[in-house]
């Protein structure tokens, strides 16, 4: 299963819309201040979770009560699509009568954030994939916060990436294969997020390493050689690596 989270970040809205319209999508969910790009593109997301403290409240008002097309949106009058899954674990829930989102409202005063409420129903759903769109922007602490829940995908077997208009972002171990034809951006960085990362093995791109073993500031003495910047020089690009975790960036300019 295929899982859209769009959060409360930076939304480029061209941007992401291309991308989502690639994509095929088994579910898709707003996280509080999220739910604005779906409003603005007359989109339906199949559940809508936060406490909601960032979100316009009459854009809120308008999934709970209101008729099939955002009010004041090109083209209303247009079918909404139906929500397609039942909610798995625990919320307020109200359900739309005529088949629309189900809303999850959160109490603001918790120990996890709305997108790693959202996160953990994906996986109660069954995701095997999940993208995330407004997980970065001016927030470095919750880009950072975010960077942890790539972590808590990982841990359970599940790929996670954070997506914007210059980045894709995930956390790898073992072995990753990139394709210069579908690469995200010119560059490819690789990043510690382990102290220490054995055994890695890059081929296929423009600075191959053999059996390295790369560190951060955290390993006292150790000498590392920068892993940013990094370019896909054949077809395909291989990143194998025996133990620890790697923070991988795809990015462009």
């Amino acid at each position: 299963m295929r899982v859209l989270i769009v959060t409360g970040g930076f939304v480029d809205d061209e941007f992401t819309l291309a991308y989502v319209k690639r994509e095929n999508y088994d579910a898709a969910f707003a996280v509080d201040k999220g739910l604005m790009f779906f409003y603005r593109n007359q989109l339906t997301p199949d559940y809508i979770v936060g406490d909601f403290d960032s979100v316009e409240e009459t854009t809120l008002q308008w999934y709970e009560t209101a008729g099939s097309t955002p009010q004041g949106a090109e083209g209303a009058g247009a079918a909404r699509p139906e929500a397609r899954f039942m909610l798995p674990g625990s919320g307020s829930v109200e359900e739309r009568a005529n088949g629309g989102p189900k809303i999850i409202r959160l109490n603001p005063r918790k120990d996890d954030t709305d997108t790693e409420h959202a996160l953990q129903m994906a996986l109660a759903l069954g995701a095997e994939k999940i993208d995330v769109f407004g997980a970065t922007g001016t927030r470095l602490d919750h880009v950072l916060g975010n960077l942890q829940l790539l972590g808590f995908c990982l841990r359970r077997g599940v790929e996670c990436q954070m997506i914007d208009p210059w980045n894709r972002v995930r956390l790898i171990h073992g072995e990753t294969v990139l394709e210069k034809a579908t690469q995200f951006g010119r560059y490819v960085s690789l990043i510690p997020y382990t102290p220490q990362v054995t055994g890695l093995t890059l081929t296929g791109f423009a600075y191959p390493l053999t059996d390295y073993t790369m560190s951060s500031f955290y390993v006292e003495g150790a000498q590392t050689i920068s892993g940013v910047s990094n370019e896909i020089a054949e077809e395909t690009a291989r990143i194998t690596l025996k133990e620890g975790i790697l923070v991988l960036v795809e990015s462009r300019d």
